[in-house]
């Protein structure tokens, strides 16, 4: 059976926090880029602030009504964890710590998204663009982790780095479910207008 298409609603749904989630991770590539004397507590607080921020729009992604159920309880807990992350790194004084925290947070997200990519993109195709973020996440996860003997700026520099091709894919995927949504309606706008030709059906 092939898979379904992505439904105006689900489309809709998805689309905004998707955005959101790009804007961000785009927001932080910029900091990591442009702030080159970042230090631990730059590092600290913004990472703090990527982790939740992107932990609450990946809550939102499953929320919407068109999205299985299947999928609230493992994005409840893989959006929960990084915002636990996230919180906890405000309180981080070394990089190493940061990294851990980061790296934990990527990780368990990182799973999340390829469980629902493996599992569930049938029933919901935009988890049919889980299979980028989802080995992404693990990668960045595998850099923080073993970066411990870096400094704040070069720990700065690896996690931008992911963030940038997060941000690609992510916008990519939103875009991509605006676009379906609005050739979709038009589709179904052509359908629900007819498609007879004068003079065929009896009338002029």
């Amino acid at each position: 059976m092939p898979a379904p298409k992505t439904t105006p609603v689900q489309a809709q749904d998805v689309f905004r926090p998707v955005l959101l989630r790009g804007l961000t991770a785009a927001i932080y590539a910029l900091l990591s880029i442009f702030w080159v004397g970042a230090d631990e507590k730059v590092l600290s607080y913004s990472t703090a602030a990527f982790l939740v921020v992107t932990g609450v729009f990946m809550w939102q992604y499953v929320t919407v009504d068109s999205a299985p159920e299947k999928s609230r309880g493992p994005y409840a807990l893989g959006a929960g964890l990084m915002l636990i992350a996230g919180i906890a790194t405000i309180f981080a004084t070394t990089t190493m710590w940061i990294g851990i925290l980061a790296a934990f947070a990527f990780l368990v997200t990182g799973l999340v998204e390829l469980y629902v990519f493996f599992t569930l993109r049938t029933q919901f195709p935009p988890f049919r663009n889980q299979l980028v973020t989802g080995v992404v996440g693990l990668i960045l996860a595998a850099a923080t982790l073993f970066g411990f003997n870096m400094d704040a700026h070069a720990m700065f520099g690896v996690i931008g780095g992911g963030a940038i091709v997060l941000a690609v894919f992510v916008l990519i995927a939103g875009f991509g479910h605006r676009h379906e949504m609005k050739a979709t309606a038009a589709t179904d706008g052509l359908e629900a207008g007819g498609t007879s030709n004068p003079g065929t059906d009896g009338t002029n």
